[in-house]
């Protein structure tokens, strides 16, 4: 079984239809072509597992997916719902690129990564904005950003507007921080004011906020360290770190009194080893020990923090990475987080642009009011919009928002006109780009042969189980080695029975088949094996 999945998955990776270009025929199965260019796509020298095998059964291979596939054509197990569902799944993975506008994403890549090679100190004033009530809270942090302008000392108004309940213990202050520690249009306006200067109103979906940048550095990489942690901050706490750090002094070795004493079961069977952090990370007591110090290998004295006691070994520095070598992780973050929706955004601009979409503005008024949601569909039958002329009635919009009802119901239009033309260009997509076309026939092709598969071959097994029994008794010698109970090798005799089937099957669909071989061309194919 193992063997016939592996074979067919790698014929359905490997093939492409790009391959048919040079037209050259190899053999054909009832007048139906398979070309030179495919057969050499599929066994190149560089796919080992397949290009060890000899030029015969590679040839065989070729011939038996063919069969396969029209096999699964005759069937029509193209048309099953199951295949459709998931082709359409496969269809929409595979189309994210197409929206996302890439000199966008690598803009915000660049930016990304310019910014985690300096931290910025800051501190700021935020006014929340409750529901719709924005009008009052963007006056009245328009009236603070003006006393700001006029002289007003930053810290005394944070401590007497800034409804972040934090103020009252840090004054407004943030600390150091760098890129993705805060929302993006927070870190953009920290990053785009100049040092000793406040921000212009910023709105995050926090509320509003004003920012006192108070200092920006470079930084010069993430700090490599290990601790010992006593949780708890009493005497007995205190006295058993002092004890640890005897220990030490006597000579004891680190990792192994990290691994028996330190409370921090996170790193503590790791030899207390700290993922690398850079300022702001970390509790500020915590990192000022850290970052005092400068010989590797060297460890602190016991210290405290909120968490409870400390002794910190000090492993050097994490040097900054090139920004090819963390590209990939920065493309992750940024897709995952708000200033992803941006090259999302410039995408769809785009298609909208390049589509023809023409919103229909009488049908659109009866969405105005809630009691839409009560109209039978039957009345809903106007075109809403239309892209490239292909119509969206009332009806669709219905269905999109009649689970979403705490807005009115226009404010989902501008979602939905987004969606469906992501699904118009999901769905044309094949049309205008070749590669698009390949890789999803190609992967129709392998859906289609691994259901005929479990039809035919797999799941047959478990339907004709007094067979497999009658086979076991005919073969039990074979089995000896492996088990002394049917039960013990089911998996084996299973797996042979299936191998006994499908070379029976092949073969009956051999000779329903006509094929007829190219020999020049197998000949000279031949050549290059041997």
């Amino acid at each position: 079984m193992k063997k016939s999945i592996l074979r067919s998955i790698v014929v359905f990776v490997c093939l492409s239809a790009s391959a048919q270009k040079k037209q050259k025929v190899l053999f054909k199965i009832d007048g139906e072509p398979t070309y030179v260019s495919e057969f050499q796509e599929l066994f190149k020298p560089d796919k080992a597992s397949i290009s060890s095998a000899s030029f015969e059964e590679n040839l065989d291979l070729m011939v038996n997916y063919k069969l396969k596939l029209m096999q699964a054509k005759l069937e029509g197990l193209d048309t099953l719902p199951s295949i459709k569902k998931e082709l359409n799944t496969y269809k929409a993975d595979l189309a994210a690129p197409y929206l996302t506008d890439e000199a966008t994403l690598q803009n915000l890549l660049q930016e990304a990564y310019n910014r985690t090679l300096e931290r910025v100190k800051a501190s700021h004033i935020l006014i929340l904005a409750k529901g719709n009530d924005t009008v009052a809270a963007y006056q009245k942090v328009k009236d603070i950003k003006e006393q700001l302008n006029n002289g007003a000392d930053f810290v005394t108004l944070a401590v007497k507007y800034s409804e972040d309940k934090s103020v009252t213990t840090n004054k407004g202050s943030l600390g150091y921080f760098s890129a993705f520690r805060m929302v993006y249009p927070f870190e953009s306006a920290a990053y785009n004011t100049p040092v000793g200067q406040v921000s212009e109103i910023v709105k995050t979906s926090f509320g509003y906020h004003l920012l006192k940048i108070e200092d920006k550095e470079k930084v010069k990489g993430k700090v490599k360290s290990a601790h010992i942690m006593v949780a708890g901050l009493g005497t007995a706490k205190k006295q058993r770190i002092d004890s640890v750090y005897q220990k030490l002094i006597n000579g004891d070795d680190f990792d192994l009194l990290a691994k028996q004493y330190s409370d921090d079961k996170g790193t503590s069977q790791k030899g207390g080893d700290l993922k690398p952090f850079s300022r702001g990370d970390l509790p500020k007591p915590f990192e000022d020990v850290v970052f005092s110090m400068k010989e590797i290998n060297s460890y602190s004295k016991p210290f405290k923090t909120s968490y409870g006691w400390h002794i910190v070994k000090y492993k050097g520095v994490e040097l900054v990475p090139d920004f090819v070598d963390v590209k990939e992780e920065l493309k992750r973050k940024v897709l995952s987080s708000d200033r992803g929706t941006k090259p999302k955004e410039v995408a769809f601009e785009r298609l909208e642009a390049k589509f023809k979409v023409q919103v229909f503005e009488p049908a659109k008024r009866i969405f105005k009011s809630k009691e839409v949601y009560k109209y039978p569909k039957d009345s809903l039958q106007n075109v809403f919009i239309s892209i490239n002329e292909q119509p969206y009635l009332q009806e669709s919009y219905l269905d999109y928002i009649k689970y979403k009802k705490s807005k009115s119901p226009l404010d989902y239009f501008e979602e939905y006109k987004k969606e469906k033309i992501k699904e118009y260009m999901v769905d044309h997509l094949e049309e205008e780009n070749e590669k698009f076309r390949e890789t999803i026939g190609t992967y129709k092709k392998g859906l289609m042969i691994f259901e005929l598969m479990k039809l035919h071959i797999w799941d047959v097994p478990k339907e004709e189980s007094e067979k497999v029994a009658e086979f076991y008794k005919q073969h039990i010698e074979d089995y000896k080695d492996k088990g002394t109970t049917f039960e013990e090798v089911k998996g084996y005799v299973e797996s042979d029975y299936q191998d006994k089937i499908e070379k029976e099957w092949l073969k009956g669909l051999r000779e329903h088949r006509k094929i007829k071989f190219k020999k020049r061309a197998v000949k000279k194919i031949k050549k290059t094996y041997e």
